[in-house]
């Protein structure tokens, strides 16, 4: 029997975020089209956002029922949707995650639009963020509408905010147009990504901050390639993005650009390779050479022209090792800033182990993570000014006052422990501590004053214990999270002294 899910509840969280009117304009034209076209059907990716849908994933990439790259975020479900047909093996269709997944693609991949309600709120603006797609402010309410043709994909999701610390009290985040062409995926909006194997962090990419407006190309299925002399790699992803951040920065609306190549060249093991950097904006160069040069790592100076770009690259990956029923997972993943010899320099990252095991009708993922973002300390000398920094780009590697990568902003070691439980009747919980040394080099960027959103810099070392638990279930036809955290002492960032006790609250209704 599948889990005891009702059908209506929203199994992946979307938080709603900013953009130009022009592009509403455009998505309520294109809205217009596609409510003519023939063959509708929903979303057509699987987004960050959900512990329970990533769990599943990656536990049927573990057994060997799913051979795709698992560690980039959004994953289409034309991916995932051959390990959940009915002639999959028993052991596949016999596990929770099986039947989880294919409820949710079931949802989805209907031939009808996908109408969802989101109201959530907090005691306070939370500080902490993981993968899970928890409240960003103290009261917000929204809709979204997912529509989908053979060849076309739209997705509309205003959200109403009170009293934002960025000012955006309408916001578009999870809004999106895409369109397919063979295998590739075209699109354009604002999408959460998370790339990486951290159950907890993700140091280049992650959804800590809101989502970069933009647009994209990716492949819509890894298949391995045909030619011989590649077939090594496995199953391979492609994605790489443009998009611009916001104006309210010290160089204002300059262009975060980033791709990331991932593969399988055996089915326990996971590579990822990718890059992001910063480039153009008021007063920088925005020609094609100029892009060039950044792109190719000529981001410095060469001749008589200065071409500056704030870099950062790296890569990761993740070792499964299945044992008897359960399974035990190696990850990691090192990034650098700037480059030395064409390779990532000044070099810092997670590392982590984890293990997912059957017990009691449920199943249970566990993990350790150790993340430490002074850049430099995995590699020949501490830089702790350097990560997530540039002299150019002072606002750094942010958008909206959030680090890109980690929740945990630059020069911070953290050890986080997670213990996550889900049930058969479609509830689960997450436990997770976390001992944190923020800021440990006790410094800070000096930074000339600009009209910009206040960082999420914590302004002094501060050693401190967090505990934070969620519990979701379905209620009302809906499904409730319940969700907080506690610090053992107040943390004081450059935006606002934070608390000791966050509570947070979401229910998600889905109309069938």
């Amino acid at each position: 029997m599948p889990p005891q899910i009702p059908g209506n509840f929203t199994a992946a969280a979307h938080d709603l975020r900013t953009w130009h009117p022009y592009i509403v304009v455009k998505l309520a034209l294109t809205l217009a089209l596609i409510l003519l076209a023939p063959a509708i059907h929903a979303t057509p990716w699987l987004e960050p956002g959900d512990v329970r849908a990533r769990h599943s994933v990656q536990w049927l990439a573990d057994r060997g029922c799913l051979n795709i790259p698992a560690n980039t975020w959004p994953i289409m479900w034309a991916d995932l949707s051959r390990a959940l047909n009915h002639d999959a093996p028993d052991h596949c269709r016999d596990s929770l995650a099986w039947r989880y997944l294919r409820f949710e693609r079931d949802y989805h991949m209907t031939d009808q639009p996908r109408i969802s309600l989101r109201a959530a709120g907090a005691s306070r603006e939370p500080w902490l963020r993981d993968f899970d797609d928890a409240p960003r402010e103290k009261a917000e309410i929204g809709a979204r509408l997912d529509m989908k043709t053979d060849h076309l994909a739209f997705g509309l999701a205003p959200t109403y905010v009170r009293d934002p610390r960025d000012g955006d009290r309408l916001r578009l985040d999870g809004s999106y147009l895409a369109g397919t062409a063979g295998n590739w995926v075209l699109g354009a909006g604002a999408i959460d990504r998370w790339w990486g194997p951290g159950w907890h962090s993700a140091a280049l990419l992650s959804s800590n901050a809101r989502p970069v407006p933009g647009v994209w190309l990716n492949r819509r299925r890894s298949d391995a390639p045909e030619w011989i002399g590649l077939r090594w790699l496995g199953p391979w992803n492609f994605v790489a993005f443009a998009g611009q951040l916001e104006s309210d920065r010290f160089i204002s609306e300059a262009k975060l650009i980033g791709a990331r190549f991932s593969f399988r060249p055996w089915q326990h093991l996971e590579i990822g390779l990718m890059r992001t950097f910063l480039w153009g904006g008021e007063g920088q160069s925005e020609s094609w050479s100029s892009l060039r040069n950044c792109t190719l790592g000529q981001s410095n100076v060469y001749g008589d022209t200065e071409n500056p770009c704030d870099q950062i690259a790296g890569g990761d990956f993740r070792l499964s090792l299945p044992v008897g029923d359960n399974t035990v997972g190696l990850y990691g993943e090192v990034i650098g800033e700037d480059e030395a010899g064409f390779l990532p320099s000044q070099l810092f990252g997670t590392f982590g182990v984890d293990a997912a095991s059957r017990l009691a009708g449920g199943e249970q993922r566990f993990f350790v993570e150790f993340t430490d973002t002074v850049a430099g300390v995995f590699s020949s000398e501490e830089r702790p000014l350097s990560s997530y920094e540039h002299s150019t780009f002072r606002t750094g590697n942010r958008y909206k006052g959030r680090t890109l990568g980690s929740t945990w902003e630059s020069n911070s070691r953290v050890v986080s422990l997670g213990a996550n439980q889900f049930f058969r009747n479609g509830s689960d919980i997450s436990v997770t501590y976390s001992r944190a040394e923020l800021n440990r080099v006790d410094t800070l960027r000096d930074r000339s004053p600009a009209n910009q959103t206040p960082l999420f810099e914590v302004s002094y070392s501060q050693d401190v214990d967090i505990y934070a638990l969620r519990y979701r279930r379905p209620v009302l036809g809906g499904r409730l999270t319940l969700s907080g955290y506690h610090t053992s002492k107040e943390i004081e960032t450059e935006a606002r002294i934070w608390s000791r006790t966050t509570a947070m609250a979401a229910w998600e209704f889905r109309f069938d």
